[in-house]
């Protein structure tokens, strides 16, 4: 019987970034469903599935420190492995929302020779797309990592509400902003390379939820004696 750290491991995607990319991922957040359930990290989104096909849904929650207009981002990967241990469907979110990720040529599940899934992630932003033509379809995708670049500051978003509360002042607000613009702006190439985290990045959902506080802290405190 696996655990569901060795299912995690398993099944952990390849993520091709634009060889430009200014940030990695920091953390990933995993937990693995054998029935229908709510997510714990993917706002008002209940995971279904076709249990009688279904052996296991791992989502993978990935963490980064910076998005390219804001500080931290969250985004996910749901992986669909059947009864004979292949996947047979993989999900990305997408600024919200998510799609299904599947090669745009032919409509085979997104997965590599060897059946790992394989996703591309938008500059900077990192949403999720099946293809890097995708992303020339969504708007500002160029300006939002260049004159745009730290635009939106520190996120105060519901689930980190209490953690940062206090620190919604405009003074960190616009330190984060200057910081990210000054630091991290550049000019995407489009040529994308595979990049595989490293399995010890790896951790129960909760555990990384719970180290996210201390993780922004020691962010902020970065910024702030970098921007004066």
């Amino acid at each position: 019987m696996k655990t569901h750290l060795e299912i995690a491991e398993k099944y952990l995607p390849v993520f091709w970034m634009d060889e430009k990319e200014p940030f990695t991922i920091d953390a990933l957040g995993y937990t693995v469903f054998t029935e229908d359930a709510p997510s714990g990290s993917f706002q008002k989104r209940f995971l279904t599935a076709d249990w009688d096909r279904t052996k296991w849904l791992v989502e993978y929650a990935i963490w980064f420190d910076y998005d390219i207009q804001h500080l931290y981002e969250l985004e996910h990967v749901w992986v669909y492995v059947g009864k004979d241990g292949k996947v047979w469907k993989v999900e990305g979110s997408f600024h919200g929302k998510f799609l299904n990720q599947v090669k745009l040529d032919t409509g085979e599940v997104s997965v590599d020779r060897d059946g790992i899934p394989e996703v591309y992630l938008q500059p900077g932003k990192h949403a999720i797309v099946p293809d890097k033509r995708v992303i020339a379809l969504i708007p500002q995708w160029q300006e939002s990592c260049q004159e745009l670049a730290g635009a939106d500051g520190l996120l105060v978003q519901d689930m980190f509400r209490d953690s940062l509360l206090a620190e919604d002042t405009e003074q960190t607000q616009e330190q984060v902003r200057r910081y990210i613009k000054d630091t991290y702006a550049f000019a995407p190439s489009m040529e994308f390379r595979p990049f595989r985290p490293d399995p010890s990045l790896l951790m129960a959902w909760q555990e990384l939820k719970d180290s996210i506080p201390a993780r922004l802290k020691k962010e902020l405190s970065v910024i702030r004696d970098s921007v004066k």
